[in-house]
C-alpha cells in the first residue's frame, strides 16, 4: 500500500512538469543553445511553447515548496538574446494603495527610481478558516533591469532589498519574504548567461 502511495504522490509531484528532452527538442529548433550543466540544473526556470517553437525564461524570489506563490515579491523573466531583464514587483495589500511607481533598493543603494510600465491589479481571497477570509489587492510593475544589477538583487540577502511602492500621497515599503530563497532569480541569470546564438 505504501508503494502506491509513494508512486502516486510522485505523479502527482511531476504532473505538468517538462522534461529536459522535450525542452531540448524545442530549444533545437531555434538558433540558440544553452550549455548543458545549466539547462540540466535550472529546467525548472525554463518556458517552452511547443507549438510556436521557442522558449523563455521566468523565475520568482520565493520557493515554491516552501511558501507558495502568494507570496512571491520579485519576478524575473528573459528571452534568449536579451541583454537584460525584465523585473515585475508586486505590493500585496489588504486595500488598493494605487502605486504610480516603484523604486528598488539593496541597503540603500537604489537600482531602480520611480519607474514602472505595463502596471495592471487582481485581487485574490485568503481562506482564514472558521475565522474570516482576507481579500487582498496585488499591484503589478514591470521594469527593466541590467544583468549586473538583475545578478545583484538575486544574490543579496533579504533584509536588505526593499521595494517602495510610490503613490500620490507618498509611498509604502514592502520587503521580500525572510525566508525567500531568490533560486528562481539565480536561475534565470545563470540560463541567460549560459545561453548563445548558434554559430550558422
Amino acid at each position: 500500500m505504501k508503494k502506491y502511495i509513494v508512486i502516486i504522490l510522485l505523479s502527482l509531484a511531476t504532473a505538468g512538469c517538462q522534461s529536459t528532452s522535450e525542452i531540448k527538442e524545442v530549444v533545437n529548433q531555434t538558433n540558440y543553445t544553452i550549455e548543458e550543466s545549466a539547462l540540466e540544473n535550472n529546467s525548472g526556470a525554463i518556458v517552452i511553447d511547443k507549438l510556436e517553437g521557442n522558449f523563455y525564461y521566468t523565475g520568482t524570489d520565493y520557493d515554491d515548496f516552501l511558501l507558495g506563490n502568494a507570496y512571491h515579491k520579485i519576478r524575473f523573466t528573459a528571452h534568449p538574446g536579451d541583454k537584460s531583464i525584465t523585473v515585475t514587483t508586486r505590493t500585496m495589500q489588504q486595500s488598493w494603495i494605487n502605486a504610480d511607481s516603484v523604486s528598488i533598493y539593496i541597503g540603500k543603494t537604489k537600482i531602480i527610481d520611480k519607474s514602472g510600465f505595463n502596471r495592471h491589479t487582481n485581487t485574490s481571497i485568503v481562506d482564514g478558516g472558521s475565522s474570516s477570509n482576507t481579500v487582498y489587492t496585488h499591484e503589478y510593475f514591470d521594469n527593466i533591469i541590467s544583468i549586473d544589477n538583475a545578478k545583484l538583487l538575486a544574490s543579496s540577502d533579504n533584509d536588505l532589498i526593499t521595494l517602495r511602492f510610490h503613490t500620490k500621497q507618498g509611498y509604502v515599503d514592502e520587503k521580500v519574504h525572510p525566508l525567500a530563497g531568490k533560486g528562481g532569480l539565480e536561475e534565470v541569470v545563470e540560463l541567460l548567461g549560459a545561453t548563445s546564438l548558434v554559430k550558422m
